[in-house]
This record gives structure tokens, sequence and C-alpha cells, in this order.
């Protein structure tokens, strides 16, 4: 007796599709929340003024008063940085057909996708900034002298760890920089970074002995958190150079910051948003409804205010390659 088989009706066995997308890698968005925000009133033009009314300087011994004799006078200085947005944007087309006949929900993912990619520019061009910072430290015994065919003499086995944030906080302090949240600097660290730290004995032993015990304790959490004044901000939207360093190692940016290293400044009357046009929407650009657009749109100015309350370390990683 013939019997039907899957081999012999293979037209009948259809491949299953989970209605629910799969996730994209995502850039983590950090560097919008920590700068010092002045939005662009509506009819206020596109670039704003930072002020800066810098502090007397008072020296011991030469302000001494004469009796009956007034001093010379002390003139203010207001020092100003300028920031000017730009606008950035991108969109796409979806036909009608592919719209209504696809098995995926198109705009909606498509609106989801933008939002993703526009946080993650708008973070891109905020750390696009930092790469003005002129307050630079190298770890170990490295410096900016190239050797060895690299860009920094930063080599292999040089990690971010416990003197090197201790080093750079000091530097912070020492310009003059108020903290930014809770008595806290804040420090981008790279996720290899955080690696390192976590295997540093003087950050272990922070944890073990000074920190509360249980689940929030970042021996358990994973989760760097404060020390010694710094706040660390774990983020995958750091830099990593390939062969900056010493014989060809990969070296990577850690970034400390104060209160007012730089200022982020937008349109209040242009928030950043995805915008969607339905097909019929388009008018005489669409006579025959034929697609619908969707797309997103911002404007944004990103600017160093003070490059003394910002440090930037160079630093390898036991995850970064060396030749």
């Amino acid at each position: 007796m013939a019997m039907d088989r899957t081999a012999s009706i293979t037209s009948e066995l259809k491949q299953t599709y989970d209605r629910i997308l799969l996730s994209v890698a995502e850039k983590d968005t950090v560097f919008m929340k920590y700068g010092t925000k002045k939005p662009i009133p509506a009819r206020g033009g596109k670039s704003i003024e930072f002020r800066r009314f810098e502090k007397f300087i008072l020296p011991t011994g030469s302000f001494i008063l004469t009796e009956g004799s007034p001093p010379a006078v002390t003139n203010a200085t207001i020092s100003t940085v300028a920031v000017t947005i730009s606008q950035y944007g991108q969109w796409s087309q979806i036909t009608d057909v592919l719209e209504v006949q696809s098995y995926d929900p198109l705009i909606a993912e498509y609106a989801e996708k933008y939002g993703i990619a526009m946080a993650e520019a708008l973070d891109e061009i905020c750390y696009e900034e930092f790469s003005n910072c002129t307050n630079t430290q190298y770890a170990d015994a490295g410096t900016a002298v190239a050797t060895g065919g690299g860009a920094t003499t930063v080599g292999s086995g040089m990690y971010l760890d416990a003197a090197e944030i201790n080093e750079m906080k000091r530097t912070l302090r020492r310009a003059g920089a108020r903290t930014v949240a809770d008595g806290k600097y804040i420090c981008f660290v790279h996720p290899d970074n955080t690696k390192d730290l976590f295997e540093d004995p003087d950050i272990v032993d922070a944890f073990q002995y000074a920190m509360p015990r249980g689940g929030e304790n970042p021996m358990f959490s994973g989760v760097l958190g404060d020390r010694m004044g710094v706040r660390f901000v774990e983020t995958n939207n750091l830099r990593v150079r390939t062969s900056y360093g010493l014989s060809g190692a990969d070296i990577y940016e850690v970034i400390m910051i104060g209160a007012e290293a730089y200022g982020v400044t937008e349109l209040s009357a242009m928030s950043a948003r995805t915008i969607i046009h339905p097909k019929g929407t388009g008018g005489h650009t669409d006579p025959l409804e034929q697609y619908s657009t969707v797309g997103c749109k911002a404007a944004l100015g990103v600017k160093i205010l003070n490059n003394e309350f910002m440090g930037l370390i160079y630093v390898n990683s036991s995850k970064a390659t060396a030749a």
C-alpha cells in the first residue's frame, strides 16, 4: 500500500517563522546623560553661548593694603564657549506591496530600529567631541612618543587599575573640577577594562572589605559602581585603537569627567524623534499611494567646556591583541 511521507509531499511542509524578530546588537548610550544641558529655545537661533566667570586670584602677599591708599582695580574675566547645533537625519521608503504583503510588521520594525540608531548616533556625536580632550594620561610609564610603530608607548600588560583611576581623579581634583553626581566623578570604562579592574587586587579588596555583603556588592552583581569618589559607568561605545600602542598593541580609551566638562545643546522646538508618513500622505510626490516612509531626525551640538575637567586615559587590556 502506498503511503505519503514527508519526502514525497515537500510542498506541504512550510517553514515556520517566529513572529517576534530577533534583537540586534546595540551600543550603550550614556554620554548624553552626563553633559551640561542647555537647550536653545524656539526662535533663539542655532547656537548657544556658555559663559564662565573666571575666579579672582588673590596671591598671598601681593594684595596687602597700604593704609589710606586704595589698591589697583581688578577687572573680571568672563570666558565663553559657543556651541552650534547641526541637524542629523535618515529615512527609508517601503512600497505599498511590501508593506501589506510582508510577513513582519515592517513599519513598526523600521520605527523601532531608527529609534535605536538615532540614540546611538547622538551618543557617538558626544563621544567624537571627547577626542578633542587635551588632558591625557598614559598607563604605567607610557607616553605619547611613538615607538615600535604605534602612536603611544603604552603596551601589552599596561592595564587599567586602581592606580590609574586614582591618578586621574587627583588630576581633576587639582584642577578644581567639581563632582558630577552624589559627590562622585564619572569614569566611562569599556567592558574589557572592567574585567581588568575586577582582577586588580586593590579593587577587589576594596569591594570585599569596605562594602556591605550581599547581592549589591560588586563582586556579586558584576557592576563596578563607586570607589573612592569615582562612579564607574560601563559602556561598549568606547574606542579601541588597533595597533595604536607599543609593538602593535591595541589601546583603549577611558574617560573621566567632572561637572561641566562638556555641554550638550538641542533645539527645544525640534526634539529628536522618529517620523512616519503612511502611504497616501505624500500628495503629489506619491500620486498613486505607492509607498510609506520612516525616518529619524535630530538637532544636536556638543562641545568640551573645560579641558581640565575631563581626562582621557590610554590603557591596554588583557583582551587586546599585540603583535
